[in-house]
């Protein structure tokens, strides 16, 4: 698994810093590659001015607090947090529900597999390995699994990752086009070019090659994306 969960790692980097962003920008729902909502509950911590690590509560007598109370090594989700977290949830209309580990895996690495697709796709980086390493050394992506793309391609097969996001694409369109409290999300929503992957799915490759990279070749002659890299 990864060395910290998402939450942890917001604790740990501040939850303020895209907060301010979206201020600075003047709109509170703003979405980007690098941020995106459901804001509610972040947004609640940031007001009551609780970042994370750098926010120490004496009162309560935590060193940090934010998503997690955080006292010494030991940290432990805010029952606050939770309170609130059921308020948004009545809010919104959302009927609570158990969600498995291999669901909130698929969620969270198909979706993150996806978008490494798409900067292939669209020519912002050379190779698939090339976002292995930057997960590896970067963000604590576990190396014995190779990368999010290598643990695609010889771990999962991109035929089941496809299947499982075009569920996940369509859940989640039905929710925001029915629910105007959502906002649009569109990280599930397969790349071409793994489309392309999983039709190729079972093809042989040269050792030292990726079934990716030799489809990647293909994809950019007859699209090239607006990065440098389609057009090598």
């Amino acid at each position: 698994g990864m060395a910290m969960g998402p939450m942890a790692l917001g604790d740990l980097v501040g939850l303020e810093l895209f907060w301010k962003q979206r201020q600075a920008a003047g709109d509170m729902n703003k979405q980007t590659k690098t941020y995106y909502g459901p804001y509610e509950l972040t947004d609640w911590l940031c007001e009551k001015g609780r970042f994370g690590l750098k926010t120490p509560d004496p009162s309560i007598k935590a060193n940090g607090r934010g998503v997690f109370i955080h006292q010494g090594r030991d940290k432990y989700v805010d029952p606050e947090v939770v309170a609130k977290m059921e308020e948004i949830r009545k809010a919104k209309g959302i009927t609570a529900r158990k969600v498995s580990d291999e669901e909130i895996c698929e969620r969270m690495f198909f979706s993150m597999i996806n978008e490494g697709f798409k900067i292939l796709e669209e020519g912002y980086v050379a190779r698939s390995s090339d976002i292995d390493i930057v997960y590896i050394y970067g963000y604590g992506f576990p190396p014995s699994k190779g990368g999010p793309m290598f643990y695609a391609e010889n771990y999962v097969g991109f035929q089941k990752i496809l299947e499982r996001l075009k569920v996940y694409d369509a859940q989640a369109k039905e929710r925001f086009t029915k629910n105007k409290a959502y906002l649009p999300i569109d990280y599930f929503e397969p790349s071409k070019l793994l489309q392309a992957c999983a039709a190729k799915q079972g093809t042989k490759v040269f050792p030292g090659q990726t079934l990716i990279d030799v489809v990647l070749k293909d994809f950019h002659k007859s699209s090239p994306g607006p990065g440098p890299f389609s057009k090598l």
